[in-house]
């Protein structure tokens, strides 16, 4: 996860360019006039570039395969962005990522307290049948009992 300085970092600045190419197969072309071409993994705020089944073309030329490559923010010289990458949109989402994030927990604390609630609902549920069912029980002990008062005799004492 970003520390704030980092989130700070992509949010101001074109680094959330790079950022929107994540997950996207894309070339990077370092000062030293190579190119790494392959699926970007992860992009850091300091512009390093994770990278896997990766093509690497030295500047001589001479093509090599790599599983995973790893790209300094320092040795970049262009990122091609993609086509199907909208700039505008990656730009807006994250200036805006604080807000969107802010309302994801809201509707995460939402679902929880509705949870929350739900669970207090049924626990009282199943408390009151509990309840009701001792009473029962404790009446029908009641209207078995000989020699003691039964709950309708009760009744009738209470009323006359």
């Amino acid at each position: 996860m970003a520390s704030d300085r980092e989130r700070f970092k992509i949010r101001n600045s074109l680094i959330c360019l790079l950022k929107a190419v994540e997950g996207k197969v894309t070339t990077v072309e370092l000062r030293n006039e190579s190119t790494v071409s392959g699926f970007v993994k992860h992009v850091d705020a300091y512009m390093n570039v994770t990278m896997t089944d990766v093509s690497f073309r030295n500047f001589k030329g001479k093509v090599s395969s790599f599983d995973h490559f790893f790209v300094q923010g320092v040795s970049i010289r262009f990122v091609q962005i993609p086509d199907e990458v909208d700039m505008r949109k990656a730009l807006e989402y994250h200036a805006n990522i604080d807000k969107i994030r802010a309302e994801e927990i809201r509707e995460e604390l939402k679902r929880a307290t509705k949870l929350k609630m739900q669970r207090k609902e049924r626990n009282f549920k199943k408390l009151h049948e509990k309840q009701i069912k001792n009473e029962m029980k404790l009446i029908k002990e009641q209207w078995k009992g000989g020699g003691k008062e039964s709950v309708g005799d009760k009744l009738k004492n209470d009323n006359g």
